[in-house]
């Protein structure tokens, strides 16, 4: 049911055009016909002045500028998602105008970019660095100086609480689970082949495929019937993992590819009409079992039969006994587990009442529901403001 809320003025503030959830953001904002205002640093630094270092400091003063000056007119500060890392300079402007302020944190830039040993710009960052300190301490002050928190499980800021050593005031959180289904479906193919496997994604530690490539290696050497395609994105670790499929000797079994791509549509009716299995994510670190990947909802959407790791963030949203296949992160257990599919011996699964969960779950309609009813929740908390003030000067 829609709360209809008061319209109020929302100044966006972050880089919002590189992720598919903030764009999801941004449409339903103006199709509500919000007051609606943007700063995004991303627009003066990502320009040929930008690498000029003398101009590139300037450049981010702009920012700064075009915030202290919207600021004052809006109702409520909003941080979209992947933005934490300009906490600093939300909280001093809704301070000092007295503004709401909404966070939502999609990820940790301290757990991704240091728990997780995703690189950053091409390097890995040194969890004693002052970088990693920086990012640390922006993570805290988005999960416990926001107005209100927008996020898509309650396990994972259970596990934020603990490896930040802080809590969360539940009161002001709202879950929105991620929404990036498909609308595609999965259709049998008419002439059954050699058994096809499927991953996507890229190639940071919480994703696993050193564990994937090592179990597709026992599967070759049991003489197991399968081909696999690997879909990569095109950068450093590209090559990396070629080279590693050539030293497996899965050459003839495995492609690396990077041709097909969720952005054009390409990947997704390719994987509708090829895929027998999808693979999740075998990661081996904190992350990895603290978060419902997107890769994972990305194939359920599609109704594509798919195994991922056993992981308690999983219980949150699924039934991991009867929902979807899983096991240990280990390359024997993701080996054996396969083999039973490809045999027929793994539990059967209701693979288009997942579909339906999944899509009711994980939907843009529940996303944009739980956005409207903050800013509801923003607006009664503003108006209540107003009679206070007005009670008191009575």
């Amino acid at each position: 049911m829609q709360t209809n809320p008061q319209k109020i003025k929302v100044l966006l503030y972050g880089n919002i055009y590189r992720d598919y959830r903030s764009q999801i953001l941004t449409k339903f904002l103006f199709d509500s016909g919000q007051h609606i205002s943007i700063v995004c640093p991303d627009y003066y630094q990502n320009s040929r002045l930008a690498k000029i270092p003398a101009i590139d400091k300037l450049l981010a003063i702009f920012s700064l500028a075009e915030l202290w000056l919207k600021a004052p007119f809006t109702d409520v500060i909003y941080l979209p998602p992947m933005n934490s890392r300009f906490i600093k300079s939300a909280l001093l402007a809704a301070k000092l105008w007295q503004k709401q302020l909404i966070v939502e944190m999609y990820i940790s830039i301290y757990d991704t970019f240091v728990g997780d040993r995703k690189l950053l710009k091409g390097k890995q960052i040194e969890p004693d660095s002052r970088q990693a300190k920086r990012m640390l301490e922006k993570d805290r002050l988005a999960l416990t100086k926001a107005d209100y928190i927008v996020h898509t499980s309650s396990h994972e800021l259970t596990y934020w609480e603990k490896i930040f050593d802080i809590n969360i005031d539940r009161a002001k959180v709202f879950i929105a689970p991620n929404c990036n289904v498909s609308n595609l479906v999965r259709h049998q193919k008419l002439e059954r082949g050699v058994f096809e496997i499927c991953w996507w994604g890229t190639f940071i530690p919480l994703h696993g495929l050193d564990n994937i490539l090592q179990a597709l290696k026992i599967l070759a050497a049991n003489n197991t019937e399968f081909v696999c395609n690997l879909f990569g994105v095109d950068n450093a670790l590209f090559a990396k993992y070629t080279a590693k499929i050539r030293q497996y000797g899965l050459e003839e079994r495995v492609r690396l590819r990077k041709d097909l791509s969720f952005a054009d549509g390409s990947l997704p009716n390719y994987l509708v009409a090829n895929c027998d299995l999808a693979l999740g994510i075998f990661g081996n670190t904190d992350k990895a079992y603290n978060a419902v990947p997107n890769k994972l909802i990305e194939a359920l959407s599609m109704g594509i039969p798919t195994l991922t790791m056993s992981a308690p963030a999983l219980q949150e949203f699924f039934d991991p006994q009867s929902d979807l296949w899983t096991c240990e992160a280990t390359p024997q257990a993701i080996a054996e587990s396969i083999n039973n599919i490809i045999n027929g011996d793994a539990v059967a699964v209701d693979w288009e009442q997942t579909r339906q969960k999944v899509l009711n779950t994980f939907s843009v309609k529940r996303y944009r529901e739980i956005v409207e009813r903050v800013l509801a929740t923003t607006a009664n908390s503003e108006t209540s403001k107003v009679e206070q003030q007005a009670l008191a000067s009575y």
